[in-house]
């Protein structure tokens, strides 16, 4: 709900697309973010299974491996959308890929990621034991702000954050468990929110 109607365009890169997630949901949902139909979609992968899972998908125009950072059609997509993806990668690297994201979107980039140090080992999927899905690197706020990119959240309970400590506790005691009910507030307050969405327009408009 925060990132389908940030996007612009109809042609979109959806780079670590794992499992074609948001491919399918522009699909579906291109309405949310004024589009009169699909957008075209690629997409890119480390993993090739899951390269080969989202080719099957029938949704996406293009869909190929690579390892970030990595050169990119300058210009070419009106949206690049890099969600939960800075983390996978080791810091030193964090830059010279938002160089490049950057430099392939004609009118906006869209950035997700945890909003705290959430490190963490490969894991166990359903195509397979994927070692690229560890997670290496924490990027701030601030980082991204000093970047020139506009921040949201999404999802309530950052667990680094007092105020969410405290409000989680006091609301258990009164029988509260689904903590949804807060995820108006994290779009507004960030530090709230257990994922920032970063968003950046290109000059090339």
């Amino acid at each position: 709900p925060v990132v389908v109607p940030l996007v612009r365009g109809g042609c979109i890169l959806d780079v670590a697309c794992g499992y074609g997630r948001w491919g399918c949901l522009l699909r579906t949902n291109y309405f949310e973010c004024g589009l009169a139909a699909p957008p075209v979609v690629d997409g890119l992968d480390v993993f090739a299974p899951n390269v080969e899972y989202v080719k099957k998908l029938g949704v996406y125009r293009d869909v190929w491996q690579a390892e970030l950072p990595c050169k990119l059609p300058q210009g070419k997509y009106t949206t690049v959308l890099a969600s939960e993806v800075l983390e996978h990668l080791p810091i030193a690297d964090v830059e010279k890929t938002l160089d490049e994201l950057e430099a392939a979107a004609s009118q906006r980039v869209i950035i997700t990621t945890p909003n705290w140090e959430c490190l963490r080992g490969g894991s166990e999927t359903f195509l397979g034991q994927n070692e690229h899905d560890h997670h290496l690197s924490y990027v701030s706020t601030t980082f991204l702000r000093n970047r020139g990119y506009k921040i949201y959240g999404a999802g309530f309970g950052n667990p680094r954050t007092l105020s969410v400590k405290f409000m989680v506790h006091a609301f258990r005691l009164l029988g509260v468990r689904d903590f949804s009910i807060f995820d108006s507030l994290s779009k507004r307050w960030p530090s709230l929110a257990h994922t920032i969405v970063a968003v950046k327009d290109s000059h090339r408009r």
